[in-house]
């Protein structure tokens, strides 16, 4: 019998919840910003249509969830739709780039990134794992330069449990020399094994064959350190740069930290520039955005600045010039990561309606793209508005984790702990660091949950009786709901909807009409969806 009612609320309501906020009234783009002067010329040579900017409740949705990864507060959204201050937009993505949860979000982001996990395959054990964490957070909260950080990562020796930069070269299924080579191409510069010959991966893996690990006294610590036996040896940079090391005299890591790290060189900044924006979007500025193709060793910086070089193998970037200027502004910016974030979401591609879509305008960026919101992202946001919690633990390995019941998903340290309801929505388990490893797509047994969880069905019922204390009117119960759950304020139309389903019930299950709303927003790509 509840089902059907369920079912019932579904039919009716589902043909308004997908976009409805696209009624409210949007931004429009500054064309003076230089990446829309890009865009827009870009746009103008592929003779794509200028994109519509989203509402102002779907852009404060979307900045959020992007920058702080959760929803906006019914209080937030309220005050921001209602807001006519000149400069506005830029205002509010400034207040989530500051905010504490902008380094939670992107300490989940570079723990995928690194590889975070305690258990099989990578084996960095709790303590570590808890020390790596909290350190990344702390520097990312800070806003620490990234060169800086890469090259801590890169070089540091020293104890897993007291030197937090020398998990990086822990945080590898593989050790050896060439284990490490590859994980360090697709780490640092998001480039695969395959862009270079066998015999050339050899010669780079050489960079890393001095690094050594040993255990102490101390339960599960490891010391990294350099090996200090003197040894000349040839080894080859990713450009091609064949280069003599003697480890007496410079640590090899060094050497290619250095490389990496020039200021004239652009593979790392090429890769950060596509991480974030591939975190943005969901796509990469190369389609392919953890597997870049290797630059033209011959190419000078102004080729490349202006474009005019060519790869020499695999895919090109959608808009030279867009990626160009990215790395120019994330290089004069000291390498920060919240400057690229600020860069691209004071942009048209970021701003832009998710509703006029086609191939041609997505793979140019002409319009947003429509794709799920991240496991921890739903599962927090669920949470988030019905104040029901998951608890997460982890009996193996030693010593038994059990987090705090208020706990949130994406601050989870460890990739070993997880749920079977964070499995479902597709978390990473962090074994490789590839973006391949987080798996968007919806599946039926989400669908299930979504639908039928006895779980979520006592966290709504729950949200709905604290309804009737919160709001004193059924518009305002409704109006409640709809800021809670998508950030807006419900349509005309879905108002006449509510009351006709709710007409449509028998006085005994009349109040049901406030948890199938909720199940059926639950239910909605609105909310499950970035849009």
């Amino acid at each position: 019998m509840r089902k059907s009612f369920l079912i019932t609320a579904c039919a009716l309501f589902a043909f308004c919840t997908v976009s409805g906020s696209a009624f409210e009234k949007g931004s429009g783009f500054d064309p003076e910003q230089p990446l829309n002067k890009i865009l827009f010329k870009h746009w103008q040579e592929k003779n794509i249509k200028n994109p519509v900017s989203a509402s102002d409740a779907v852009f404060l949705r979307r900045v959020a969830l992007t920058a702080a990864g959760r929803l906006p507060t019914a209080a937030e959204a309220r005050d921001f739709i209602f807001d006519d201050t000149p400069g506005k937009h830029t205002k509010v993505i400034e207040k989530f780039l500051n905010s504490a949860e902008y380094a939670d979000m992107q300490a989940m982001r570079f723990a995928d990134m690194l590889r975070i996990k305690s258990e099989f395959p990578i084996n960095l054990w709790p303590n570590a794992v808890q020390f790596y964490h909290r350190t990344l957070h702390d520097e990312l909260l800070a806003d620490r330069s990234l060169k800086s950080m890469f090259y801590d990562l890169l070089t540091a020796s020293g104890s897993n449990f007291r030197t937090a930069h020398a998990n990086f070269f822990r945080g590898s299924a593989d050790r050896s020399p060439l284990g490490l080579a590859k994980m360090v191409l697709l780490t640092t510069m998001n480039m695969r094994e395959t862009e270079f010959s066998k015999d050339e991966l050899e010669k780079f893996a050489r960079l890393f064959s001095c690094i050594k690990y040993k255990s102490t006294y101390e339960w599960k610590e490891e010391i990294v350190y350099n090996d200090i036996v003197p040894q000349k040896f040839e080894a080859m940079l990713p450009d091609g740069t064949e280069v003599e090391i003697d480890s007496g005299k410079a640590d090899p890591r060094k050497v290619f930290a250095d490389w990496l790290l020039d200021d004239g060189n652009d593979y790392f900044a090429r890769a950060m520039t596509n991480r974030v924006w591939y975190w943005v979007f969901g796509k990469g500025i190369y389609p392919e955005a953890d597997a870049l193709p290797r630059l033209p060793k011959d190419a000078s910086f102004w080729d490349r600045l202006f474009g005019t070089g060519s790869a020499v193998s695999g895919d090109q970037p959608f808009s030279a010039e867009v990626q160009n200027y990215l790395i120019a502004e994330f290089k004069r910016s000291n390498y920060s990561l919240k400057h690229l974030y600020r860069l691209i979401m004071n942009s048209a591609a970021f701003q832009a309606s998710s509703l006029d879509q086609d191939e041609v305008r997505l793979q140019n960026f002409a319009c947003y793209p429509v794709r799920r919101l991240e496991s921890e992202l739903l599962i927090d946001a669920l949470a988030a508005v019905t104040r029901g919690y998951d608890q997460y633990m982890s009996v193996i390995p030693e010593p038994f984790t059990y987090l705090p019941k208020t706990n949130k998903a994406i601050n989870i340290a460890d990739g070993s702990i997880s749920t079977g309801t964070l499995d479902n929505f597709g978390r990473p388990p962090r074994d490789s660091g590839q973006f391949s490893e987080r798996n968007t797509a919806s599946t039926d047994s989400q669908g299930l949950y979504l639908m039928n969880s006895a779980a979520l069905y006592r966290r709504i019922n729950n949200y709905c009786r604290n309804l009737f204390r919160v709001a004193n009117t059924d518009d305002n119960r409704l109006d409640q709901i709809y800021l809670d759950v998508l950030s807006r304020y419900p349509t005309n139309r879905e108002r006449q909807v509510f009351k006709k389903y709710r007409a449509s019930l028998d006085r005994k299950s009349r109040n049901l009409v406030w948890s199938d709303t909720v199940w059926v927003l639950f239910n909605s790509k609105e909310f499950i969806f970035y849009h």
